[in-house]
């Protein structure tokens, strides 16, 4: 027993320093590599998240907001630092945070019919998108259907949400730090004749460490969101770090979970159904535990955004150009957060 507790806490030690050297170097790169990311990850696991709020603490150092934060009118109204406050403080404690204010259905339109009458559609299988020729959510035979991101970019009515103050500045006031563009998603889960959850559509319980060690996703429901047709279903307070009652859900390591032991950990109480009209807007933390409900009937038409501090997304090192098309909204956004943009290039 004594040499299991020192050869875990010798492995412990030198991950620990791995993972810090790792990190330390991240500054003169601009962003952290794939090593960096399983290192962290393994620690988040292993320490019941302990090592990842060092982390975090570590880049708000390391990168602090550029600025104060300025009053701002946004599709969803206006804000200004206490509005943004409120609004962190919500997700701080709850892990999520749906918006008062929908946004408007024509934008909703726009991008749906935009996208439903182009090509670049494919269905996920694992890590890959099978392309497919066209996208029917009538006629559909996978449970999740997305959009290739650089096609999206050229949406117009897509570039208006990206553009949007909000998303930036509320990831700021959240971490505490400077917040960067990850990446843009538009994906349709339809209902499917099984009706079985699917691992590839993240319909099983599990959480996120794809942009560690904090980083926030927002969602558009494009569709109304029912009880049957596929909600986002969020585990209230499980993005906490350091929860006793997490630890043995996170000992199994970067895994999907069943309801059953979800709710035997958390409490069925804790296990929201988020629902909405459509342009229903919110934010959550995807450290915690979370996953879509598959859909009974219908389908569910999305658009995700997700900030981060800082970019673990080596794949994604070379700089995506913004479209053609970009609409002067866009590039006065980008002109304004040109930290935020950093994977994105400015057309010439």
């Amino acid at each position: 027993m004594i040499r299991q507790r020192l050869a875990r806490a010798y492995g412990l030690a030198t991950l620990t320093i791995a993972a810090g050297g790792e990190l330390a170097r991240y500054p003169a790169r601009g962003e952290a590599g794939p090593k960096s990311w399983e290192m962290l990850l393994r620690l988040h696991c292993a320490t019941n998240g302990w090592s990842t709020g060092i982390a975090r603490r570590a880049l708000q150092w390391m990168k602090p907001p550029p600025r104060a934060i300025p009053a701002f009118d946004s599709l969803l109204g206006h804000y200004d630092a206490s509005t943004l406050e409120a609004a962190a403080q919500a997700v701080r404690r709850d892990g999520y945070y749906v918006f008062p204010t929908r946004l408007p259905d024509a934008i909703c339109d726009d991008i749906v019919e935009h996208a439903r009458t182009s090509d670049g559609w494919g269905w996920r299988n694992g890590a890959h998108l099978e392309p497919v020729a066209s996208f029917d959510p009538g006629h559909a035979v996978a449970h999740r259907y997305e959009f290739a991101e650089e096609k999206i970019w050229g949406i117009p009515a897509y570039q208006e949400l990206i553009a949007d103050p909000i998303f930036v500045n509320l990831s700021q006031a959240y971490f505490g730090g400077a917040s960067a563009l990850k990446e843009v998603s538009l994906w349709c889960s339809p209902a499917i004749a099984d009706g079985k959850p699917d691992d590839d559509a993240a319909q099983i319980f599990h959480f996120d460490y794809d942009a560690a060690p904090i980083w926030l996703k927002y969602f558009v429901y494009l569709s109304d969101v029912t009880e049957e047709n596929g909600p986002h279903v969020f585990v209230k307070g499980s993005h906490c770090l350091g929860q006793k009652r997490a630890r043995a859900l996170l000992a199994r390591g970067y895994t999907r979970i069943s309801d059953a032991d979800i709710a035997a950990v958390f409490g069925a109480e804790n296990l929201v159904e988020i629902t909405g009209l459509k342009g229903t807007i919110f934010v959550a933390d995807t450290m915690g535990f979370h996953k879509g409900k598959p859909p009974q009937r219908g389908h569910r038409s999305i658009a995700q955004l997700e900030y981060a501090m800082p970019l673990f997304v080596p794949a994604r090192s070379r700089p995506l150009p913004l479209p053609t098309n970009a609409t002067p909204k866009l590039l006065a956004t980008f002109g304004a957060y040109p930290w935020a943009f950093t994977r994105f290039q400015a057309p010439r």
